[in-house]
């Protein structure tokens, strides 16, 4: 009897740990309105920190084991530069150099990095190859990995100019194919890949002013079948809502309401469409950067959009409730939650 309880407790004891999830981490910037914000890596609830470099925007890839960001130009060097950091070795790579490089990413693999150079180019870096791919060209706006992440979706307008005519593509996250069209009508931008649908912004043109955006949904197939999502009043000097994170479940969004001046979070129920405010305060109130897998929990900076304001690092229940601080005078967060 005891050698069989022995072996029971041995066994369940193994499925414990198998089971039970690395710890995880969070990344964020300190002092980014000065000229050398410092990236700095912790655990989820801001303990331990740890200094990774100086740059900007950055990103932790699912599984916690790379981080990356985008140097700060300094002396006669004018390209941004992405850093890759394995944070187990503390090994770096210089991935992809830009005049400007932005939204920078991890696919949901953890697998590769992926990055909007110039406005022209969605560059995507392989992290097992150690080579770097073109995606897609053009005038970007936008892209998205798919979930599995072979595939990328990308907003890409037919000339330059903001509301200039945009649809959505699709093609190999590595690129060698030509991109598959998504969209038809000409005002659809900002895609987020989520489980079930892609969901992106529909704009809509206006004299003398941005464009105003509401979130609609389509099928990852070309021609796939359409949905509104929301149906907002969208004010004079912003834009509207820009979608960020899906949950796992595909029920719960992360967006962000965008302007002159303007920028703070808001949840948005997937199947519903309804929103709801992290803030009250449009320009100075909370900012989501990023919603946990299982919906439950936003992670935030408090200050607005301003880099050169105060700051702190934040999670607020999805719900509502009060926001709880992890880190203080700190921002741009981004974790693996």
């Amino acid at each position: 009897m005891r050698m069989r309880t022995t072996v029971i407790l041995a066994a369940l004891l193994a499925v414990v740990l198998w089971a039970a999830p690395a710890e995880a981490k969070l990344v964020y910037v300190k002092g980014a309105g000065g000229i050398e914000p410092a990236v700095y890596v912790a655990t989820d609830g801001g303990k331990d920190p740890q200094r990774l470099g100086i740059g900007r925007a950055p990103t932790i890839s699912p599984d916690g084991q790379w981080v990356a960001f985008i140097t700060i130009p300094t002396g006669r060097n004018e390209m941004d530069a992405v850093v890759l950091k394995k944070l187990e070795s503390g090994s770096q790579r210089f991935v992809m150099r830009s005049p400007a490089i932005d939204s920078l990413r991890f696919s949901p693999d953890s697998g590769k990095v992926g990055a909007i150079t110039a406005g022209k180019r969605v560059r995507v870096y392989d992290i097992a190859t150690d080579k770097l791919h073109v995606a897609a060209e053009g005038e970007i706006r936008g892209y998205s990995f798919s979930p599995d992440s072979k595939q990328v979706v990308v907003g890409r307008a037919r000339k330059s100019g903001f509301q200039a005519p945009s649809d959505l593509f699709s093609g190999p996250a590595l690129g060698g194919e030509k991109l598959v069209q998504v969209t038809d009508f000409g005002r659809a931008m900002n895609p987020v890949w989520g489980p079930e649908e892609i969901i992106f912004d529909r704009f809509r043109r206006r004299r003398g002013d941005a464009p105003a955006f509401n979130l609609w949904a389509v099928e990852p197939a070309a021609g796939g079948a359409l949905r509104r999502l929301t149906q907002l009043t969208i004010p004079a000097l912003v834009s509207g809502l820009v979608p960020l994170e899906i949950s796992a479940n595909s029920r719960r969004m992360l967006s962000v309401f965008t302007g002159q001046d303007t920028e703070v979070g808001f949840t948005v129920a997937t199947r519903s469409g309804a929103t709801r405010a992290l803030s009250r305060d449009f320009e100075h109130g909370l900012v989501g950067f990023d919603l946990s897998a299982d919906g439950r929990r936003i992670l935030a900076h408090t200050g607005g959009w301003d880099p050169g304001a105060a700051h702190d690092v934040v999670t607020v229940p999805y719900g509502g409730g009060k926001p709880k601080v992890i880190v203080a005078d700190a921002a741009y967060p981004d974790w693996t939650r």
